[in-house]
Formats: C-alpha cells, sequence, structure tokens
C-alpha cells in the first residue's frame, strides 16, 4: 500500500459508504447512451470522462480521458424497454391457454383456462403497490466530438431522444378479470402518459481550477448549454377516473344479501396535451437547457462530482391540442350499445385545439462518488474502479421521476486497458430493479468498441424478467 495514503484510507471508505447509502435517497435521470456508464449501472457523475461527461456532469470534461486529445463519437445507440407487464411466467401460465387432454401431443392445440382467485392475485401483482410503471427509451447520437487541452475541455454532441413513461393503475386489469360483481369499484386514479420524441445539441465546457483546498484538489466546474427542437409531445397533467356498480339492497327469506337493481356508475376528470405534425412532421416546440456540475478529489483517492442537468423548459406551440375528460354516468344495461358508447367516450374525452403550452425538461441533481481501488492497494494486479452514484429528480416529465433511486457500479481491467469488464445494480427509480453489464474492446487506445446491458437478468431468470436494453457505440481516440 503507498505510504502517502496510508492515513486516508479510513476516510475514503467512509465516504464511499455514506455515498451508497444516501443514494438510496436520490433518483438517477441524466444517463445517456454511453455503453460504460450503462454496464456499471448507471453510475456516471463521478466517473463519466469525455464524451460521456455531455448531458450528466460537464466538470469532467477538463479531466483527463486516457491520455486522449481528441474523442469523436461514432453513432452511440441505445435502447431500453422497462414494464411491470414484462413477465414471460404469467403469460405462459395464464394468457396461452392449457393442453388438450385429448390431444396433449400437439403443442399448439390449447384450450382456455379458467382463472382461480389464486391466479387473479398472481396476475394482479404485476402491479406493485397497486401501479404498474412502464418506461421506453430509445437514445442515439450522431458524430460528437470532445477535446481536452492542458485544463480546458469542450465537447459538442448532437443527439434524438425517445423517452416514454406510462403507469397504468391495477383497477384497467382488475375490470376484466372481475367484471362488474355487485359493490364493485375500479379506480384509474393516477394514470399517466407522458412522451417526447427530441432533437438536441449540447456543447459543454469545463476548467479545471488552479487552486486547491485541504484534502482537495482537482477541482473542475463545467457547463453545458443544449438547444432542443420538439418532434413530439405527450403529456397528462391529471388524470382521475372510476366505475363502481351499486344497487337497491335486501335480504331474502335464507338471509342472502340481494341486489334488486344494479347500477354502473362512472365519473373521468383528466386534461392531457398533445403536441405533434402529423402531416409533414416538421418540427412542433423548441427549448433551451442548461447542465452545470463540479468535480474533485478528495484525499488524493476519492474522485467526487456534483451536478444539475436539464435545468429550463421547452415550449411546444405548433399542431397543439388537448384531451379533456369531465364527464359522469349512470347505466343499468351494460348490453345496450347506446350505453357502451357513453363509457367509450368517457375513457376518450374530448380532444380540442389549445394554445402553446410549456413544460419543465427533466431536471435532476447528480452526487456521486468513485475509488481506484489499485491506487493505494499495490497487490491489486489490476485496475479495479468502484463508484456510487445519488439522483433525485425534480418532476415527473417524460424521461425523468421523483422515485428514490440508488446505483453502484464497477468496473475491472485485467488486461491493461483491453477488455474492460463492467457490472453494476440500480435500485429504485421507475426501474426498481436492474443488474447491468457490459465490456469494451479498446484497440491500441485509439479505437473503441463498447457493449452494455441493463438487464442481464433477461439471461439468468427469463421468465420474470421486466427489463429490456442494449447499448452500443464506437469511439475514436487521438
Amino acid at each position: 500500500m503507498k505510504t502517502f495514503l496510508k492515513n486516508n484510507i479510513f476516510h475514503a471508505i467512509t465516504i464511499l459508504i455514506i455515498g451508497m447509502v444516501v443514494s438510496n435517497a436520490l433518483y438517477a435521470g441524466g444517463d445517456k447512451f454511453s455503453p460504460r456508464i450503462v454496464g456499471m449501472g448507471r453510475t456516471f457523475t463521478a466517473i463519466s470522462r469525455g464524451l460521456d461527461a455531455v448531458g450528466v456532469n460537464p466538470a469532467n470534461l477538463a479531466l483527463n480521458d486516457r491520455d486522449a486529445t481528441v474523442t469523436i463519437d461514432l453513432i452511440p445507440i441505445g435502447l431500453t424497454v422497462g414494464s411491470d407487464f414484462l413477465n414471460l411466467k404469467i403469460y405462459n401460465d395464464f394468457f396461452t391457454g392449457i393442453p388438450d387432454p385429448n390431444n396433449p401431443n400437439n403443442p399448439k392445440n390449447r384450450l382456455t383456462k379458467n382463472l382461480s382467485e389464486q391466479d387473479k392475485k398472481d396476475i394482479l401483482g404485476l402491479f406493485p403497490e397497486g401501479l404498474a410503471r412502464t418506461q421506453i427509451g430509445v437514445e442515439a447520437g450522431l458524430i460528437g466530438v470532445s477535446l481536452q487541452i492542458g485544463n480546458f475541455g469542450f465537447a459538442i454532441a448532437p443527439s434524438i431522444q425517445a423517452p416514454v413513461n406510462l403507469d397504468l393503475p391495477k383497477g384497467y386489469l382488475e375490470l376484466p378479470l372481475n367484471l362488474l360483481p355487485d359493490k364493485a369499484f375500479y379506480s384509474f386514479d393516477g394514470t399517466a402518459l407522458n412522451a417526447a420524441v427530441t432533437a438536441q445539441v449540447n456543447a459543454s465546457a469545463a476548467y479545471l481550477l488552479p487552486i486547491e483546498f485541504p484534502q482537495v484538489s482537482n477541482i473542475s466546474v463545467g457547463v453545458g448549454v443544449k438547444y432542443l427542437i420538439g418532434l413530439a409531445y405527450f403529456a397528462t397533467d391529471h388524470y382521475n377516473a372510476n366505475i363502481s356498480t351499486e344497487g337497491d339492497v335486501y335480504t331474502d327469506q335464507y338471509g342472502n344479501t340481494k341486489y334488486l337493481t344494479k347500477k354502473i356508475k362512472g365519473s373521468f376528470d383528466f386534461l392531457q396535451f398533445v403536441a405533434v405534425d402529423t402531416t409533414d412532421f416538421k418540427p412542433v416546440g423548441s427549448g433551451l437547457g442548461f447542465d452545470v456540475g463540479v468535480s474533485g478529489l478528495l484525499f488524493d483517492m476519492v474522485q467526487f462530482g456534483v451536478s444539475v442537468t436539464d435545468i429550463g423548459s421547452m415550449k411546444w406551440d405548433k399542431k397543439t391540442k388537448a384531451i379533456v375528460g369531465q364527464s359522469s354516468f349512470e347505466i343499468e344495461n351494460l348490453s345496450d350499445t347506446a350505453q357502451q358508447n357513453t363509457i367509450a367516450r368517457s375513457f376518450k374525452g374530448k380532444t380540442i385545439d389549445t394554445t402553446g403550452f410549456e413544460f419543465a425538461l427533466p431536471t435532476a441533481l447528480h452526487i456521486g462518488v468513485a475509488i481506484q481501488l489499485d491506487d493505494f492497494i499495490d497487490a491489486l494486479p489490476f485496475r479495479w474502479l468502484v463508484a456510487t452514484d445519488m439522483h433525485f429528480g425534480f418532476n415527473e416529465v417524460a424521461g425523468n421521476t421523483k422515485i428514490v433511486q440508488f446505483a453502484i457500479g464497477t468496473e475491472l481491467d485485467p488486461v491493461a486497458g483491453w477488455l474492460p469488464l463492467r457490472t453494476g445494480i440500480l435500485i429504485g427509480g421507475r426501474d426498481r430493479f436492474s443488474w447491468s453489464a457490459g465490456f469494451g474492446i479498446h484497440l491500441a487506445n485509439t479505437f473503441d468498441l463498447d457493449f452494455a446491458t441493463q438487464s442481464i437478468a433477461l439471461l439468468t431468470n427469463p421468465e420474470t424478467f421486466r427489463t429490456g436494453s442494449f447499448t452500443m457505440g464506437m469511439r475514436l481516440r487521438f
């Protein structure tokens, strides 16, 4: 162990542990399509370098990126799909039927399965805490360039992003499973669809300050400015709705409760906004956003970073519409077509033209720490990085959430930089839990080819997986 660090090991480990514990109270919401970030469980605030720092912590642009002066991204792409509904076991058990006992050798001949009460409970288990979350993210970069000279770092990176958040209460599944028994009540409160398609250009800069403080060195600050072009948008302002049944009650001669008349009642109150040009697919909105960050080194061994990303808003002022639902109904004959249409109209609402509207960007705070273990443990025969992040989203717009999230990741470098191996876990947030993994092929420190997935559990336990993810990126270094 290197002597100049002996007295600081306890402080370093303490900070890392505190970082991991506090992370349980915050949400991560600024990571992009970097295979390194995804492979390490979406930790990025302290460890991102070069183009990986764009959009997550611009201060890290001023730090050494494997001795590269110029790095160029070659169309990185990332795709993530996660949902409480993505459960192959539930689908196979309850929605594909059962083998025909009269023809068991023909797998295509299956009979309808009658669901028991326990079966229904198992299916409704897809709604943790009564709400099923779904998120889809498609992100692709064009050709991004970063430059690091002396104490300065610069980068410009264009990209296209399409995040989708969908929340569905369990009432949507309770209704078809149980239909409309006496005294039923189904709530659809909390239904939310938030989605956006945007193109953006992020120009970021950072500076390594020529000052130090006791036990704090390598302090850098950075800022990013992004111009956004909105291509499509859907937002839920609020959604409150329910359907219930009731009737006049009496007790028959055997003591059984009976309903003379069953009435079906419903109440709907929701507001949603839409902006999209379905004819010419021209831009329908624009916005300006900012990222700010700081980075530093504690006790000569613990890298730390703090950033706030996506400060700003977007205005959607073309092809804008509002979907309004303010209605109630009371019917007695569900078989009547006119009354069926009444229910359908209540769910659908009324679409009207509206003036432009403005929504905040997915603003989030990120705090992270990392330790390069081999810098103070001589016995390690390879490079070993451990990082933990904490994040807090300030709103529920597409691509963001206020739900807490914790991430911890690691990167091993067993063959001198040629084949970095990465893994990490993510707990909380809309993802609830994911286990990431990835690797890179780095040739002569001039060409990087990296892959990652946020859903390694898909391979270990394919029947109960809830997230599918793939990220790939290529990078040139000079």
